[in-house]
């Protein structure tokens, strides 16, 4: 693809989203965000699949790009929607922007081991460098 070329995109994430084993329903709620955004919201689907392709090349390739490619697709997410889609994925939820004063995702990536909380401190502010 291009790397300028964005009308692929969506297809491309929903074919990363496809191939990758995941923990609790991740691809289908992913699934149903994508469907979201394109309904209500295309120019933030192509973004937001732009920040999921570029952070999930990560800062180098030996660490696992799922976490940087969903943190990515969510990343644009309203605070309504993040906490509606992420629900049960609290790793995905603290990372993305719209949620970063909840107290109760604070609390609970408190308790997260320290190589975790690395990487979600990563992502929060690679997301936070592509977003602003």
């Amino acid at each position: 693809m291009n790397h300028r070329d964005t009308s692929n995109l969506p297809e491309w994430a929903r074919r990363v989203n496809r191939t990758w084993l995941v923990r609790g329903g991740l691809d289908a709620t992913t699934d149903a965000w994508l469907a979201h955004l394109e309904q209500t919201d295309p120019a933030r689907l192509l973004a937001s699949c732009e920040i999921a392709r570029a952070l999930s090349r990560g800062p180098d390739h030996t660490h696992d790009p799922k976490p940087w490619f969903y943190a990515g697709l969510f990343s644009l997410a309203t605070a309504a929607e993040a906490s509606h889609y992420l629900a049960t994925h609290h790793f995905t939820a603290a990372a993305i922007p719209a949620l970063a004063q909840d107290a109760s995702l604070n609390q609970w990536a408190a308790s997260l081991s320290p190589a975790s909380h690395d990487l979600l401190e990563k992502l929060r502010s690679a997301i936070l460098a592509l977003t602003q």
